[in-house]
């Protein structure tokens, strides 16, 4: 997760309540996938969400391991799907949490969440609701796949506002919505909503079939979209609205971002560079987990390669085990060849994707796909602010 807006315009570099960093034999942070149903069909969802979510973990198998993460240390959970408002025990295993001291996340399509929904969320004492949208209203409703599906989704926002409850907009950026950034942007400011999480598609679910199909950007366009980004960030917190705006999902974006600081003030690059190397890099295996809606679990959403079940072993056993991928994961420089190699940003960045090197490669030591960065760029040495 990059602080975009936190690096560009203001001497504050991270969130702290978001924020985990690797250590070894360390909790991570789960995301949860509670069910796979979903009223929506979207092009690029990982977990495939449909009207069946066969052998789902019960209400008391979730609270056992809520109970361990809050005991091993955990600094939060995120409840995923499908979609986690279709759960009929969402707002009890909240309250549940809450009484553990353990922060929970959501992450919706929003287009459920009633007025009565997002009380019961502030009650439950979630900590924040991340919605999302993939453009404005036509171009959402096509990638979504659901008829109003915008509309409803900023009605679900506009309620968990009143509520009282922490919310702000996720948007995945692909070739077929990217050019609607600045617009999204804007709907923000408009709405008073003071948070975007902007990702870059991975190749996971139904996003590996999206990028096969060449809808994911080029490296040329991803380079574009991510200057807009920038710009378009700087624009908006210097009209007087505060919008935190992040990017996730490449670690691309830590180097880039640094070398335009780099460019004006090579004194704040240094510290930005040293913010990266304590806290960036792909966490997957380390300080991610994923586990799904019948208690598999995985390295991260998007790499599908099971590694235990929480119904036969505790996470941590499985997490501390001595599984091929996790170790590989947590070793991973030492795996990579070509570009990633012998990038002088190797170690804030540590090879970006394994998931999108491994859907498009093969090969979990090949470069990351989605890498924007020129020959020039990677050449670096780590840490030397380049001046142009």
């Amino acid at each position: 997760m990059i602080e975009v807006s936190k690096i560009l315009v203001s001497e504050e570099l991270e969130t702290k309540a978001l924020r985990h960093r690797r250590s070894r034999g360390a909790a991570p942070v789960v995301v949860l996938c509670l069910t796979r149903r979903c009223n929506l069909n979207c092009l690029h969802c990982y977990s495939g969400g449909s009207g069946d979510s066969k052998g789902e973990l019960s209400t008391q198998e979730i609270e056992r391991l809520l109970d361990e993460l809050a005991k091993w240390g955990s600094p939060f959970v995120i409840f995923s799907g499908g979609e986690p408002f279709l759960r009929e025990d969402l707002f009890d295993l909240g309250s549940y949490a809450q009484d553990l001291n353990l922060p929970v996340i959501i992450s919706s399509n929003g287009t459920v969440i009633t007025r009565e929904k997002a009380e019961k969320a502030v009650a439950a004492g979630f900590s924040y609701v991340g919605v999302s949208l993939d453009g404005l209203a036509e171009h959402n409703d096509s990638f979504r796949r659901g008829r109003n599906a915008f509309e409803k989704a900023l009605q679900g926002m506009r309620n968990l506002k009143k509520a009282g409850m922490k919310t702000g907009l996720r948007f995945t950026m692909t070739r077929l919505n990217w050019e609607e950034l600045p617009g999204i942007m804007e709907l923000l400011v408009r709405e008073d909503f003071d948070r975007l999480c902007v990702y870059h598609l991975e190749y996971g679910g139904r996003g590996k079939d999206l990028q096969g199909y060449g809808h994911d950007l080029s490296p040329e366009e991803r380079r574009r979209a991510v200057d807009m980004l920038f710009d378009k960030t700087i624009e908006v917190n210097s009209g007087g609205h505060e919008l935190e705006v992040l990017t996730v999902g490449n670690y691309a974006d830590a180097a880039y971002l640094y070398l335009q600081v780099g460019k004006t003030d090579p004194e704040k690059a240094r510290t930005v560079y040293n913010h990266f190397l304590r806290n960036g890099g792909d966490g997957s295996g380390e300080k991610l987990a994923y586990i799904d809606e019948a208690g598999r679990v995985y390295p991260s959403q998007f790499l599908r390669e099971k590694v235990g079940s929480i119904r036969e072993t505790s996470l941590k056993e499985i997490w501390r085990g001595d599984n091929l991928l996790l170790s590989k994961l947590r070793n991973r420089e030492s795996y990579l060849h070509g570009k990633c190699a012998w990038c002088g940003f190797l170690e804030i960045c540590r090879g970006g994707s394994r998931a999108r090197a491994m859907a498009v490669h093969n090969d979990f030591g090949a470069p990351d796909p989605s890498c924007y960065l020129t020959p020039e760029e990677v050449s670096v040495p780590s840490g030397e602010v380049v001046m142009t």
